[in-house]
């Protein structure tokens, strides 16, 4: 019984942590998809609401930069993607890393108040959001 317990316990102790990323990669994209709306809502103002866009713009590259960490081998269980996500991860990580990049202008450009810079930075994190989905996100 000792030596069942044994093997048993590190994959039930995994079991959880899997769960947990899979929650984590769901819970970003959600306030990815939801942060990206109040910034484009903010810049479509007479006056854009800066504030609000420079703090979006730094939420959104936390939420991009936590990405990069919660597709780790073996966390596919429960997971809405695709396994050539794990399986070939080449080019998911690098549209991983220009979505990141995107978030990164758009952030950068918000400092310093350039609508056409952060435009340009959420154009291009939006559509690797659109080329990953149509790569890796499975429809069932």
């Amino acid at each position: 019984m000792k030596n069942l317990a044994v093997v048993l316990l590190p994959a039930i102790l995994a079991f959880p942590a899997q769960a947990n990323e899979v929650q984590q990669r769901q819970d970003a994209f959600s306030a990815i998809e939801k942060t990206v709306k109040q910034v484009t809502n903010a810049l479509e103002q007479s006056e854009p609401d800066w504030k609000t866009v420079l703090a979006s713009s730094q939420q959104l590259k936390s939420h991009s930069q936590s990405l990069m960490t919660l597709f780790p081998d073996g966390s596919e269980e429960g997971s809405k993607a695709k396994s050539s996500v794990w399986s070939k991860p080449e080019k998911f990580n690098a549209l991983m890393a220009k979505m990141d990049q995107g978030f990164e202008q758009a952030l950068v450009e918000s400092q310093s108040q350039q609508l056409a810079g952060v435009k340009a930075g959420l154009k291009q994190a939006e559509s690797t959001c659109k080329a990953c989905h149509r790569s890796y996100r499975s429809r069932w």
